[in-house]
């Protein structure tokens, strides 16, 4: 068993750990779909289910 990160593993996360790599934070339209489709639409087929 080898033990350690491999290296090709270590360069992938060595270049997202910089900023630059991150990309953009989240703007106003990605909220309102993470919104819609992580909190209200299951709720909504919650409720909908229950009838």
């Amino acid at each position: 068993m080898q033990n350690g990160i491999p290296p090709e593993l270590e360069r992938r996360i060595t270049a997202l750990e910089q900023p630059e790599n991150q990309g953009e934070g989240f703007g106003t339209k990605d909220w309102i779909w993470l919104l819609v489709l992580g909190v209200i639409g299951p709720a909504l087929l919650l409720i909908w289910g229950w009838q």
